[in-house]
């Protein structure tokens, strides 16, 4: 029996990108079994890849280090790893080997962003063995300009969305990526899309987890100044009542005495001292007086009440007064709201603030239209009071001291500072808090929060 020996002339022209592949691949003529064969490199580096995107949630710094390792191990000369957030936003790059940021971002660098895009859109990986003389990339001016030979991109998928690709080429060599070069890039581009996917996930969490802290401690810091305030108060209304019994007994003496002085005498003189006597004992009776109902609010059943009707009535008590002082009352205020308290305490509360607001807009420049704005509404289960002014405003430094008693900014004899106090105590009754918001020279805002409201309450309860 006689052998016979047939022997093929082959060309690449022509040739479907299989064999063309294979030729590649007979070209490189590499062992398959030595300890630092292609396989052995690309098991060595798909396993650290493994290890190296897991190891830590600074995704950008392991890409970097990956690129590294990854041009080495497939023969790349250049490389780089691009992302974007949506199809429609420009390509951020992560890392770059051997290529200039300025020159990839240039308008002649085309190969790159026509490569990327095509394996962004469709998902799919793209291998040239000879960029020259690829169809696909006929009449792209950087494949000339740069004489590209060898280039490979594998597309970066997390649950069928390209979060952006991994591009490497070759300058120099035909050949140089083949099937071997793309399973082992797309194997490591999955595990990249994974950890990219964690890492977003995870800076995701950690930026809602500091809003949620920083939440609680503005909560937290809150809670401590009423907790503050409230304790700061307490201890003032048990001084206040110690004070308030002990100078009544003497204030009455003086006053009695001044009024039995008034039955003795003609003199004219004498009479106006004591009448200035009987009004100044009037004064710290009237201070006195505020000191007792501030240590000792009463505890009167509370009732359910219309919100709006309070804040009418109070406005209304208010009007002619405001109005001698050109201030300009609006008011938004929602119907059917209703909280349990006692209308005549709230009342005397919202009053303390408006009397505020309208001394604060008396040092407003000559032709500055004074305002004061009331509102009302629902939110949360809370019923809101605002009652705001667009007056001088409050010093940031002393926004802290505006409970304490006695503590006034008005000038000497327009206040004794004992309204806020009451105030305070009045809302905190009410298992209400009290907030204020004030710029110097944009006014100020007072906020009434109280639980329990209720919108078109049950008449039959």
């Amino acid at each position: 029996m006689s052998a016979h020996v047939i022997l093929f002339s082959l060309s690449t022209e022509g040739i479907p990108p299989a064999f063309d592949e294979i030729l590649c691949m007979e070209k490189k003529n590499l062992p398959l079994s030595d300890n630092n064969s292609p396989e052995r490199e690309h098991l060595d580096l798909f396993i650290h890849a493994s290890e190296l995107l897991s190891s830590s949630p600074e995704i950008k710094d392991i890409l970097d280090r990956l690129m590294d390792q990854v041009i080495e191990v497939i023969r790349a000369r250049r490389g780089f790893i691009i992302m974007r957030e949506d199809i429609d936003e420009e390509w951020q790059f992560i890392t770059a080997r051997d290529i200039d940021i300025g020159t990839i971002k240039a308008e002649d660098f085309q190969i790159s962003r026509s490569v990327a895009e095509q394996v962004a859109v469709e998902g799919r990986s793209i291998v040239t063995s000879d960029a020259l003389h690829d169809s696909r990339l006929r009449g792209k001016t950087s494949v000339s300009l740069y004489d590209l030979k060898s280039i490979i991109c594998v597309p970066l998928i997390i649950h069928g969305r390209t979060l952006g690709v991994i591009y490497a080429d070759h300058q120099i060599e035909t050949c140089v990526f083949g099937k071997r070069e793309k399973t082992l890039l797309e194997s490591i581009a999955r595990q990249a899309a994974i950890a990219i996917e964690n890492a977003r996930l995870y800076e995701k969490m950690k930026r809602i987890h500091e809003e949620s802290m920083e939440k609680a401690r503005k909560e937290l810091k809150e809670t401590q100044a009423q907790l503050f305030q409230s304790s700061k108060m307490a201890a003032v209304g048990q001084l206040a009542a110690g004070i308030a019994h002990e100078i009544n007994n003497p204030l009455g003496a003086i006053e009695l005495t001044a009024s039995s002085m008034k039955k003795q005498t003609t003199d004219e003189r004498f009479l106006k001292r004591l009448e200035v006597i009987e009004n100044a004992t009037s004064q710290c009776k009237k201070i006195v007086g505020s000191l007792l109902r501030f240590s000792h609010m009463s505890q009167d059943a509370k009732e359910r009440m219309d919100v709006r009707r309070m804040l009418q009535n109070t406005l209304l008590l208010l009007e002619q007064q405001l109005g001698k002082e050109n201030i300009t009352v609006r008011h938004g205020l929602e119907e059917n709201l209703f909280i349990t308290a006692d209308e005549c305490e709230l009342s005397q509360a919202v009053m303390n603030i408006l009397m505020n607001a309208r001394d604060a807009l008396r040092t407003s420049p000559e032709g500055h239209k004074r305002e004061i704005t009331v509102r009302s509404c629902s939110n949360e289960g809370s019923a809101i009071i605002q009652i705001t002014d667009n007056g001088e405003g409050i010093d940031e430094t002393l926004l802290d001291r505006i409970y304490e008693p006695f503590f006034t900014t008005k000038p000497v004899g327009q206040g004794v500072g004992l309204g806020l106090t009451i105030t305070f105590q009045i809302v905190k009754k009410h298992n209400g808090e009290i907030s204020v918001s004030s710029r110097k020279g944009r006014g100020t805002a007072f906020t009434l929060r109280f639980p329990s409201a209720v919108k078109n309450p049950d008449k039959s309860v």
